[in-house]
């Protein structure tokens, strides 16, 4: 099984994946892939995000 890489984001980063996940005008796709990096940065496995979100652990993978 691979090893998901540790996620880290500045201050910046997080601020504009928040922002997109908040927006209204975001695509879904996009907001649900802000979302993923999101909780990976919190330390999240794969599996566990997958599971929160409601997606498969293929598309988190990616």
């Amino acid at each position: 099984m691979r090893i998901a890489p540790v996620v880290v984001l500045s201050e910046e980063q997080e601020a504009e994946l928040t922002r997109l996940v908040r927006s209204q005008l975001t695509s879904v796709r996009l907001s649900q892939r802000a979302r993923i990096v999101l909780l990976a940065a919190q330390g999240l496995q794969n599996k566990d995000i997958a599971e929160q979100l409601g997606v498969g652990r293929v598309q988190v993978a990616r």
